[in-house]
């Protein structure tokens, strides 16, 4: 199946639910921030959104510290779970505005290697709540579907800190 067609399908699990929290020029912002943080800056990965679903973390360019899965050239399964966690994360946490948000549960299932030059998740919040929201991604390299995730976001009861 193409890559489009999932994440076709992963935005339709997502219109059931309701979109961003936040307005447009929120998750400008929040992205912007987001994407000069130190971890993701190092990995070289991106934060995007498409749509008023998903969201999409891409690694352009594969370097050798996100290889070595199995001994091989595939990407690490750590890469992989550290994405995902990304993703569903920032899926989450844009439906509290305001709040603090962590990944509370991340279940991810390798399909095959990862042994392209570039990886995308996808990710949507498939259903929230007044403290938890329950995503959903996908992975792929080129239009292999290579993992799929999904996982729990929760708030804290306090104020996210700026």
């Amino acid at each position: 199946m193409p890559a489009e067609r999932y994440i076709s399908q992963l935005d339709a699990l997502a219109d059931r639910s309701e979109v961003f929290a936040y307005t447009p020029e929120q998750v400008t912002a929040f992205l912007e921030a987001f994407n000069k943080l130190a971890g993701l800056a190092y990995m070289g990965g991106t934060v995007s959104t498409r749509g008023q679903h998903l969201v999409c973390v891409e690694l352009a360019s594969l370097q050798a510290h996100h290889r070595g899965g199995m001994g091989t050239r595939a990407v690490n399964g750590a890469v992989i779970s550290g994405l995902f966690d990304c993703g569903l994360g920032v899926a989450g946490l844009l439906q509290f505005p305001g709040k603090r948000c962590g990944t509370a549960e991340l279940s991810v299932k390798f399909l095959r290697p990862v042994l392209g030059e570039q990886v995308r998740v996808y990710a949507a919040t498939i259903k929230a709540a007044d403290n938890v929201a329950f995503v959903e991604g996908v992975l792929f390299s080129g239009n292999a579907l290579c993992a799929t995730a999904s996982g729990m976001v929760a708030t804290s009861a306090g104020k996210a800190d700026n």
